[in-house]
């Protein structure tokens, strides 16, 4: 039974994440170096020493000053996130349910103390809401190790099997699995199939998929529910956890369509001089892949841009749903995905994706999946 809920702070209480990195940005822009979001990606999750000092030796630098860059840090995050709620959806309503229903929660966070004390205030909890707070100045051995989880259970005198870990990376859901605890993962940092490879026991989009409860046996039902299938959404053959995107619609078609158009520039038809370029946003991540058209002597050996994209998006991801696909081509009016191409996006797709054709003249159409595809084949054993 759960005795207590573990939670760490970045990422999955609070929304902190993007401003560390835009303070890690400029800081290493003062020193000289241009650094982008990137940069720091795979250094999340285990401490600001290692956020710092691994993303230094990307950028290539020799000569760095971690204490230089904790004081720069220390100094601004304050300073940034002031006057902010910075809380992640679900965030306050979980730990406040899980108070009410007598049971145990605490922080663990690779983070400094100073900085967590800052985030819980800027989520609008207290300390006294958690039972135990352990920051990354209480062990010596960040995430992946799970010194931190272990010190949690000691401090509330409970196992491991007792104890439910919330997290968003790799590194801490590894942590959470060595110290004996169930890990639930988010998708605020990570995807769903790398939570999977990761370890976790289950996978949800962010903490406001945990629906109001009032006891531990309600909560534990739920969370076991969602170590099965049947919470995502369905594309095609497959099942995808979407991502709540942040950017205007309007915005992520803009650069679907300027994404398809420079790929269309490198189309590689010499036989039919056909160009096209595609683009497919990804469900599961926000992100948007494109290809080209790729003819061959042997015509049967074509690869149309609408498959390009995808296999692209696949080579990235793993599996996909598609929220959106943008064809450009030089025809009037624009040419719909041929129909080898149209059964291949259905098997990632849902009957409403949005198909937008184009072409460079600025001539447009828009259709359903659905209507250029009424009824694809879905394999007997993939439908659902």
């Amino acid at each position: 039974m759960i005795r207590a809920l573990l939670f760490d702070m970045d990422g999955v209480l609070s929304d902190s994440e993007p401003i560390s990195i835009t303070i890690g940005i400029e800081y290493f822009r003062s020193l000289g170096f241009a650094a982008d979001s990137s940069a720091f990606k795979g250094n999340l999750g285990a401490g600001d020493r290692v956020f710092f000092c691994d993303t230094a030796r990307t950028l290539g630098i020799r000569d760095f000053s971690y204490d230089d860059a904790a004081a720069y840090f220390r100094k601004r995050y304050p300073e940034v996130v002031h006057g902010r709620n910075i809380a992640l959806p679900g965030a306050v309503d979980i730990v406040r349910n899980a108070r009410k229903a007598g049971m145990l929660t605490a922080v663990a966070s690779s983070a400094l103390s100073w900085k967590v004390q800052e985030n819980i205030r800027s989520i609008g909890l207290s300390e006294n809401d958690f039972d135990v707070i352990a920051t990354g100045d209480d062990v010596r051995r960040s995430k992946p190790c799970k010194d931190i989880y272990e010190l949690c259970l000691i401090r509330l005198g409970i196992d491991g099997s007792e104890a439910v870990v919330f997290e968003d990376t790799a590194a801490g859901i590894e942590s959470g699995r060595s110290a004996g605890c169930r890990v639930v993962s988010l998708m605020t940092t990570i995807d769903g199939e790398m939570a999977g490879k990761a370890g976790a026991d289950a996978v949800i989009s962010d903490l406001s998929a945990i629906p109001s409860f009032s006891t531990a046996e309600e909560l534990d039902s739920i969370i076991s529910d969602f170590s099965g299938k049947g919470h995502g959404t369905v594309y095609g053959a497959n099942e995808i956890l979407p991502v709540e995107r942040k950017m205007p619609r309007s915005v992520v078609e803009e650069r679907a369509r300027r994404m398809a158009a420079e790929a269309r520039e490198n189309a590689y038809a010499p036989y039919s001089s056909f160009k096209v370029g595609a683009a497919v946003l990804s469900a599961a991540t926000g992100r948007i892949y494109s290809g080209c058209n790729v003819e061959n002597s042997s015509y049967g050996a074509t690869i149309c841009a609408e498959r390009n994209a995808i296999t692209t998006a696949i080579a990235a991801e793993g599996t996909i749903g598609i929220d959106l696909l943008a064809v450009c081509s030089d025809d009037d009016p624009p040419a719909p995905p041929c129909a080898v191409c149209l059964q291949v996006i259905a098997e990632f797709s849902r009957p409403e994706t949005e198909i937008l054709l184009f072409s460079p003249k600025g001539t447009e159409r828009r259709f359903l999946l659905s209507e250029l595809l009424p009824n694809p084949f879905i394999f007997p054993t993939m439908r659902r």
